[in-house]
């Protein structure tokens, strides 16, 4: 998950590099950029994860409203045209960004021991080829 985060929170601060031109926009990037960030850091205190959650949670709301309002002044050809379809894939890719930065924050939330389970079982998993075996190898030579 610290992967996850750390790809949204770069991606992110490319979206407010690409709107520099609108500082409003550029810093709910930058924000939803550093609550990225931020949740993969475990020294957090529980007022501080809850805090940060609903903050996160508003953030992924405003993302979504700026795009669902971007939409109907779209063009018909809206895709053709360099800016707009930044601007509304950016505004749609940080609203669903946004739900694994707060899925962390709940999971801390909750400090439960399944999650931490969930996380060890998570971090001590097989890479995704480890159990294909090598067909060459598994032949016995005579």
């Amino acid at each position: 998950m610290q992967y996850v985060n750390a790809v949204i929170a770069v991606a992110l601060l490319g979206f407010a590099l690409l709107r520099r031109d609108a500082p409003v926009e550029a810093a709910m990037f930058v924000v939803g950029a550093l609550l990225a960030a931020i949740a993969f850091k475990h020294w957090l205190g529980t007022w501080m994860v809850r805090v940060l959650a609903i903050v996160a949670a508003g953030a992924m709301f405003s993302f979504f409203a700026q795009f669902f309002a971007l939409v109907p002044t779209l063009h018909e050809h809206w895709y053709l045209r360099p800016q707009e379809a930044v601007d509304a894939v950016a505004l749609l890719f940080a609203g669903f960004a946004m739900i694994p930065v707060l899925s962390e924050y709940s999971c801390r939330m909750k400090a439960s021991a399944e999650c931490e389970r969930g996380r060890r079982q998570s971090e001590e998993r097989k890479p995704l080829l480890a159990g294909v075996r090598n067909p060459l190898a598994s032949r016995q030579t005579p």
